[in-house]
């Protein structure tokens, strides 16, 4: 069985060379669009205002980043109250940036985006508010 595991994942990071070298350099910047690596399920590991910690005020709080450029901000409250935030994103991978906008598009924010990991930091009524993302 290992033998047979193994070999069809030899098979597969072949198959993906071959694909890979056939390709110039304006389709690999096509490919890299298509893939969209960054996309999926980010987790909060970090939760600050104004230096104290919050994480412990949530249950969940999850950052979804669509293959279709959509955003969806999730959470549960350690008291059991639920909800979520949609919006748009761009994000530039050149710069190490992304943008999130609301559904309304009246506000966008660009925030650092390094190694899976989105950095929030944002006044928030005084206080500065921290929140790092990461892709588990």
């Amino acid at each position: 069985m290992k033998k047979f595991v193994c070999g069809t994942i030899v098979a597969i990071l072949a198959a993906a060379a071959v694909l890979l070298c056939a390709c110039d350099a304006e389709q690999m910047g096509q490919l890299k669009d298509v893939s969209r690596p960054y996309t999926g399920v980010y987790a909060c590991e970090t939760l600050t205002l104004g230096g104290r910690d919050m994480k412990a005020k949530f249950e969940k709080l999850t950052l979804e980043l669509e293959q279709d450029g959509s955003f969806t901000l999730s959470y549960v409250t350690a008291a059991g109250g639920e909800g979520s935030y949609r919006g748009r994103y761009v994000i530039d991978t050149e710069k190490g940036e992304i943008s999130f906008s609301d559904e309304r598009a009246r506000m966008a924010c660009a925030f650092p985006y390094e190694k899976g990991v989105v950095r929030i930091d944002r006044n928030l009524y005084g206080y500065l508010l921290h929140a790092e993302f990461k892709m588990p």
